[in-house]
């Protein structure tokens, strides 16, 4: 009998655990709704715009790139590095290489606008340095600046010995990108 009134309570614990949840769920979609009921609505009766007075400007600068690099408004130091670390696997020889984005000149551009306009990541003139350099096609200290960022990401397996010939850079930019 014992059993029987423990699995009874499991039942129950379930059931409101999902009950809790559908719940949040929908007070979630009733929150959004009430949001997109209460914006503002600009009246344009009034007084009339021109293109060269108003522009909507996007959220983020480069946000669809910066959406592909993993990084958005919420992003942290961590997320920076762990992109600026994925980017150098480009021009690295290392052993693993667990994520790959590419190194070009739009992604740099992203990142650095990213990071300069940020006002909440840690180390920022020290990142600003490294992408800075990178945006000038300065990769002279690329394999410092992977095992940097892999060492502030408690990295163990991956550290780069090397730099990429430009043969097995286009052959990894290859493989990985195209």
């Amino acid at each position: 009998m014992n059993k029987f009134r423990w699995s009874m309570f499991g039942l129950i614990v379930a059931a409101a655990a999902i009950s809790v949840i559908i719940t949040i769920n929908q007070n979630a979609k009733n929150y959004e709704e009430t949001q997109e009921d209460t914006s503002p609505v600009l009246e344009t009766t009034d007084f009339e715009t021109t293109d060269e007075e108003y522009t909507e400007e996007p959220a983020l600068e480069n946000e669809e790139v910066l959406y592909e690099l993993g990084l958005g408004p919420a992003s942290k130091r961590e997320d920076v590095m762990k992109t600026m670390h994925s980017m150098t696997h480009q021009k690295v020889v290392s052993e693993e290489k667990w994520y790959n984005l590419e190194m070009n000149s739009e992604n740099i551009n992203a990142l650095y606008n990213f990071i300069d306009d940020s006002e909440m990541i840690d180390y920022k003139s020290e990142l600003l340095r490294i992408v800075g350099k990178w945006k000038e096609g300065n990769f002279d200290d690329i394999v410092e600046e992977h095992n940097y960022l892999w060492g502030e990401q408690n990295g163990n397996v991956g550290k780069a010995t090397g730099v990429l010939t430009p043969e097995e850079e286009a052959q990894f930019v290859k493989l990985n990108f195209e």
